[in-house]
């Protein structure tokens, strides 16, 4: 006797690992440790380049699937009716197969024959008829069972133990993930290993599907029992797509789990490339986090020989070791970077009031002012122009997206069915979870204001607010007049030099003013030359990224642009609507 519960013991197991491969894998697997007390400590198990079945294994657990399947076969006894004593076992095999071909009228006559009991049984690996239709993405037949009050949310039997939501996840059927979660099943659901649907999507890299349900509401804080998150899965499995909708949504780009690897680590790990650089170029993460065994990602990609990788995280070492920064982060210094500082704003107010203004008092109007009177009228009211068009473009909301609105949830509704929709990759980027809306065609999110804004020019920091576009004119009127001021400073500091001689309040002062008067000059021909091109500061550096801005060829192509002249009338005299969404949106689509 003792044998033969062996022998099925063993049966059970090899029928386990063969579903295991059918699924394609790609989830934790528990690896024993020779030689290992039972403590339950974790330890994490680096695997090959290239092998993407498991990264961590249960120190002290053995991969005991037969316990897993007695002790629920015990709890679940009643509920269970493919048990092979009161149902007969063709009948049970019937609905299985009937269930993997999709044929609803069979299944139908199936049931009226045996009985709805039917849709409660298990296989012989513990697995539910709305796991094999959640497989298959049937989403008819997973309507039917919902219907007919079939368990749609009960564990398989195994180590594993996922949900049929975990199943659609798996293979990105977002519409049998829609019924599932309308009849009532958890959208943060966990497995037995602690997955939930949105980590399942992420490690099989089903971008619609982890969008489905961000919009759902689905927590991308939570972790499995490895102290892991959606991001680390997707960092591991190399889907920058994913990264990139998860850092919109607000995760945590450096949280270790528990083994002290965060998601750099696993990208690292795993030799991917475009994530490495996403993760340490695009956040400004910190670059040499040490896991609980000293590794730091650097560590870890020099072991893999991951060469592409190691040259990535050299090169942003030495970027960011640089005394002076490259000329394109002085630009986005000037243009406002990724970094929330006070600095330019407050050396711009200092600057003027502090030692501008009390030098032109002081020293300037009492020996020019006889002399340059229309001059000084003139100065006097392109620095009225200058603060009130700055403090307008300071406080002005500069065309921020309404949040959480219509639009996003009616997207969001429409993600099941965007495999008929051609328009269905264009509309995915859109989606802000952030700030749960669907951005407009040239709308972009500042990660410093943390709002998705509307013509999306840049983040000014001697403004400390983002140019869009309610506030782009008054934003030009400010460089402007910052261009004409300085230059006015200029000329009294000559005319006060030629009087005077060469003291060093006039000459710090003429310096001071050569610079911002360059500076503004500068902002002041960028901005009529993107006006001219209906073009934004962002779209111009960025017009690589965006593909309204490619024709069918790949070739740049700009369909905003009418001409310099009406270009011009447009940024000058009109204003689109903030609120239109016709323009990046078909209503009846959606």
């Amino acid at each position: 006797m003792p044998l033969a519960v062996a022998v099925v013991r063993i049966d059970f197991l090899v029928a386990a690992v063969i579903i295991e491969l059918i699924l394609g894998g790609g989830s934790s697997l528990e690896v024993p440790q020779a030689g290992t007390s039972s403590g339950g400590m974790l330890c994490k198990v680096y695997p090959s380049p290239g092998a993407a079945r498991s990264v961590w294994g249960l120190q002290g657990h053995s991969c005991n699937m037969e316990q897993h399947s007695a002790a629920a076969s015990r709890d679940e006894k009643d509920a269970l009716c493919c048990n092979y004593v009161h149902m007969d076992r063709e009948n049970c095999k019937s609905i299985f197969d009937l269930v993997r071909t999709g044929e609803l009228r069979d299944i139908e006559a199936l049931v009226e024959n045996v009985g709805s009991e039917i849709l409660s049984s298990r296989d012989q690996w513990g697995y539910t008829p709305a796991h094999w239709a959640a497989l298959d993405g049937n989403v008819n037949v997973m309507r039917y069972l919902v219907e007919r009050s079939a368990p749609v949310d009960l564990p398989c039997l195994g180590t594993q133990g996922p949900r049929p939501i975990h199943w659609a996840c798996r293979k990105g059927h977002v519409a049998v993930v829609q019924v599932l979660l309308q009849a009532g099943v958890a959208v943060n659901a966990a497995d037995f290993k602690g997955l939930t649907p949105l980590m399942t999507a992420c490690m099989f890299g089903k971008a619609a599907t982890a969008a489905y349900l961000l919009g759902m509401t689905a927590l991308n804080h939570l972790t499995d029992i490895n102290g892991d998150t959606a991001l680390h899965w997707a960092a591991y499995k190399g889907h920058p797509e994913l990264i990139r909708l998860l850092m919109y949504s607000g995760v945590d780009l450096q949280k270790p789990d528990n083994f002290g690897s965060t998601p750099l680590h696993l990208a690292c790990l795993s030799g991917n490339v475009n994530c490495v650089k996403m993760l340490c170029e695009k956040s400004k993460i910190e670059l040499d986090p040490r896991d609980k065994n000293g590794k730091t990602p650097l560590m870890l990609a020099k072991s893999h020989r991951h060469h592409d990788v190691v040259q990535v995280l050299q090169a942003e070492y030495k970027r960011r070791a640089r005394c002076v920064p490259p000329v394109n982060e002085i630009w986005g210094l000037l243009f406002g970077g990724a970094g929330d500082s006070k600095g330019p704003l407050l050396l711009f107010v200092g600057s003027v009031l502090l030692w501008g203004y009390p030098m032109y008092l002081l020293r300037c109007i009492p020996i020019t002012w006889n002399v340059l009177r229309g001059s000084h009228y003139c100065f006097i009211y392109w620095n009225l122009v200058m603060w009130i068009s700055w403090i307008v473009a300071n406080r002005r909301d500069p065309g921020c997206v309404p949040l959480n609105t219509d639009s996003y949830h009616r997207a969001i509704r429409q993600i099941p069915y965007y495999d008929k929709w051609k328009q269905r990759n264009i509309v995915l980027s859109r989606l802000c979870h952030t700030c749960r809306c669907l951005r407009p065609l040239r709308a972009k999110h500042c990660r410093i204001c943390n709002r998705c804004v509307q013509y999306f020019d840049h983040h000014c920091p001697f403004i400390y607010n983002c140019v869009g576009l309610r506030n782009r004119m008054w934003f030009f009127m400010f460089v402007v007049s910052i261009a004409i001021n300085c230059s006015y400073t200029i000329y009294f500091a000559c005319y006060c030099i030629a009087l005077e001689g060469w003291e060093m309040m006039y000459i710090l002062g003429l310096i001071e003013a050569l610079v911002f008067s360059g500076l503004g000059w500068v902002l002041t021909c960028t901005s009529v030359l993107h006006a001219a091109m209906n073009l934004t500061t962002n779209e111009m550096f960025n017009y690589k990224r965006y593909p309204y801005l490619r024709d069918k060829r790949g070739r740049y192509h700009n369909p905003f642009s009418r001409g310099p002249l009406l270009n011009l009338m447009e940024f000058f005299l009109c204003s689109a609507n903030v609120n239109k969404e016709e323009d990046f949106l078909d209503e009846e689509a959606i």
